[in-house]
């Protein structure tokens, strides 16, 4: 799966207009999946429409074929929760998505991006490396969900998973006591393991995923003992009954570690906008966060899981009023949505928080840089 956090860089760098993007919901399996097809050419035929009410067909023209091109190489089978299609300056790209998103095509001067900046930061992204004695296997995850199992499609330098183990004398329990060199042996399996995942961590750049190992104890500590990035591993599962089965079965069993994980974070959170209340640097005030974010002065927006509040966005005065309408003139639908992006122009992070975490504090605060 595409890189999520590089393409929302991308396209808020990119400076194409008009800016086209379809997002729909999609369907992982068959029969669902043959609908999928129908429901997006018929995006690109709203789009194609409202184009050729503003633009003139030759400018249009361009636009339309490099679109088709990519709906016609695309392959449903491969489909997840939702797709994307961005379309500009004579490209066009459909990127898969782990998560749901509301069904529009939107012609405008800037992409789309609300739904995957949501999407993205309110969720946990993740590594599973599976190592036994035999084999090591790795999976990208997204909550409970596979996003991609690697195979020898992705290329890499030294071994592409799934890694088979060639050198141990036996895997029978008695053999292996007859071998002297038997540990020097798995050590040296679990190290190129390692090194498959830190050259597919590497071409991420900055934006290493946490990693759970899953495994037998034994072998768990050695691979953990022997990483290069051992910061890097957030969780470990050791009690899985099968780890020759299927990818989605083991992401089952990874989610007790990734609930862990998933606290851990949250709970480094909420200590950090502790010190920031302590600093007298944390606002809650809607018109505040909205002045404040417009300065640049912008470290971490919190935001309540699932948060969404109507409001009206005063560009001028930098002010905010609150609304229980969200069809009123005037009203954007969600004003937690704009200041989210607001925020990550500017350079900040962004951290969902749980209700149970967040208690009685308010359901949307920033942090700021001084």
């Amino acid at each position: 799966m595409q890189n999520l956090k590089t393409l929302l860089a991308d396209l808020k760098a990119r400076q194409d207009d008009p800016a086209i993007s379809i997002l729909m919901p999609t369907h992982r399996s068959f029969p669902d999946n043959k609908q999928d097809p129908i429901t997006l050419k018929n995006l690109v035929k709203q789009a194609e429409e409202r184009l050729l009410a503003q633009m003139d067909k030759r400018e249009v023209w361009p636009i339309m074929e490099a679109i088709n091109a990519e709906v016609e190489a695309h392959d449903h089978s491969q489909n997840l929760e939702g797709l994307a299609l961005f379309a500009g300056g004579g490209r066009a790209d459909i990127v898969r998505l782990p998560f749901a998103v509301n069904e529009r095509a939107i012609i405008d001067s800037n992409f789309t991006t609300r739904d995957i900046s949501r999407g993205l930061f309110d969720a946990v992204s993740y590594f599973v490396v599976v190592i036994s004695r035999e084999s090591g296997r790795l999976f990208q995850a997204y909550n409970d969900r596979v996003v991609h199992v690697f195979d020898r499609n992705t290329k890499l330098q030294g071994h592409s998973f799934p890694i088979k183990n060639h050198s141990l004398y036996s895997t029978s329990g008695h053999d292996r006591s007859q071998a002297p060199s038997e540990d020097n042996l798995l050590k040296e399996f679990l190290n190129v393991i390692d090194k498959s995942l830190q050259e597919i961590q590497g071409a991420r750049g900055s934006d290493r995923l946490p990693v759970i190992v899953m495994g037998d104890a034994r072998n768990v500590g050695l691979f953990k003992q022997l990483s290069d990035r051992p910061d890097d591993i957030v969780g470990e599962v050791t009690n899985s009954a099968d780890l020759e089965a299927d990818a989605h079965t083991l992401i089952a069993d990874a989610q007790h570690a990734v609930a862990l994980h998933r606290d851990a974070v949250e709970a480094a959170a909420m200590n950090q906008r502790g010190q920031a209340h302590g600093a007298n640097r944390l606002l809650t005030d809607f018109s505040d966060i909205f002045r404040t974010v417009g300065e640049g002065n912008c470290e971490r927006l919190y935001v309540r899981r699932g948060f969404i509040q109507p409001g009206v966005m005063d560009s001028d005065a930098r002010t905010v009023t609150l609304s229980e309408d969200a069809t009123a003139d005037g009203v954007t639908d969600d004003v937690v949505d704009e200041l989210i992006e607001l925020v990550q122009a500017n350079g900040g992070d962004i951290a969902f928080l749980s209700a149970s975490t967040l208690g009685d504090e308010a359901p949307l605060a920033l942090q700021t840089r001084y």
